[in-house]
């Protein structure tokens, strides 16, 4: 590309990469040439997709990081116009509040994050969205999903979600149908949860252009059917899922598979949980963590029951903590070890919530098991 910037050509660049580690570096080198040529248009558009990849496909902990540059930028330049990739929005300032929900978003996803904090986020982003003329929707859908801990709030957090009308922040159709799914299987209305499911399982209602909104209903159901114990009904959709993953890091709910599995194919859960414990080790978002290695405890606890074993041969290599050269694993032992680390989590965000939500939910799946 020579030394002449050439803002579309960095952008043609790194979208030519594979997502991941890769592109993430090839946005950052984009974001710092944006910068050193004061180009505020694009020092905030290299950002948001910084954004955006960390938050699909990447460590949200990036997004969590550089978000803040991007409300200073926006502060400071109230009135940056869009660049030509934000067709979709009137200016700068549209495009970020849209990103912002993602950020809002991952405030239940960090126990590092103080409750203060997290407040401060849900507070400034009311703030921008009513100051820049847009109702209170999306607000709402992010609340009830932070106060998953407590009902009283989560409740009346959906209901005045539910009563406001769309508008131009407001998340896509599929997306917003996916929480409402969500908050009925939830309340044990599985009729009208199945009724709200049709247009996405049809494909009518789509988020973008691939099948995360299929794929998020479809996880949803299936986590429903294990906790009821509708065992044959979740091996379904767990075969559906595995064979319609898509490169976004929620479009490949392998741990979930991988509990489904614990109760129906026993053998395929073990071959998975061999292809994907490095991925799981290597998990930078606290509550995607926990959700797999709790998840891992309960194949782990059937297996235990089910296979008459003691032990297990597991390809681990030496990043692994309880790693041995011969490779031959107490299966107590990687039950223990796993549930050390839901648990140590589970405090964590207790603690920062002052609830016992997360503890609950450990208890309750291994109970079922």
């Amino acid at each position: 590309m020579g030394n002449e910037y050439r803002p579309e050509e960095l952008k043609k660049f790194y979208d030519g990469i594979p997502h991941g580690k890769t592109r993430l570096a090839a946005i950052k080198s984009a974001i710092e040439m944006a910068d050193q040529n004061n180009d505020i248009p694009f020092m905030i558009y290299f950002r948001e997709d910084l954004c955006e990849e960390s938050c699909f496909y990447g460590n949200n902990m990036e997004m969590m990081v550089i978000f803040p540059d991007i409300l200073k930028l926006s502060d400071r330049y109230p009135d940056a116009p869009s660049t030509q990739f934000d067709t979709n929005f009137k200016n700068a300032l549209e495009h970020i509040l849209w990103v912002y929900k993602w950020v809002v978003g991952q405030c239940s996803s960090f126990y590092q994050i103080p409750m203060e904090d997290c407040m401060e986020f849900f507070e400034d982003f009311k703030r921008r969205s009513l100051g820049y003329g847009f109702n209170l929707k999306p607000y709402y859908r992010l609340l009830y999903g932070f106060y998953h801990f407590d009902d009283e709030k989560s409740d009346e957090a959906y209901y005045n979600y539910e009563k406001i009308p769309r508008d131009g922040n407001s998340n896509c159709r599929a997306c917003d149908r996916n929480t409402e799914i969500s908050f009925y299987l939830d309340k044990d209305n599985f009729g009208k949860a199945r009724e709200l499911s049709e247009d996405i399982e049809n494909f009518k209602l789509r988020c973008g252009n691939d099948n995360s909104a299929w794929i998020r209903m479809k996880k949803s159901f299936m986590g429903y059917y294990i906790d009821k114990g509708y065992y044959e009904e979740a091996d379904e959709i767990a075969y559906l899922l595995e064979h319609n993953m898509n490169q976004k890091t929620e479009g490949q709910p392998w741990d979930e598979i991988l509990r489904c599995y614990a109760f129906t194919r026993p053998g395929r859960a073990l071959r998975i949980f061999k292809k994907y414990w490095k991925r799981w080790q290597e998990s930078t978002n606290p509550s995607d963590e926990f959700d797999e290695v709790s998840n891992i405890c309960c194949f782990w606890k059937k297996y235990i029951k089910e296979s008459n074993k003691d032990t297990v041969k597991i390809g681990f290599d030496s990043s692994f903590p309880l790693y041995n050269q011969e490779k031959v694993y107490k299966i107590q032992d990687l039950f223990e070890y796993y549930y050390k680390r839901a648990e140590d989590i589970a405090i964590k965000f207790d603690k920062r919530n002052n609830a016992s939500s997360y503890m609950d939910e450990l208890s309750e799946k291994l109970d079922i098991v």
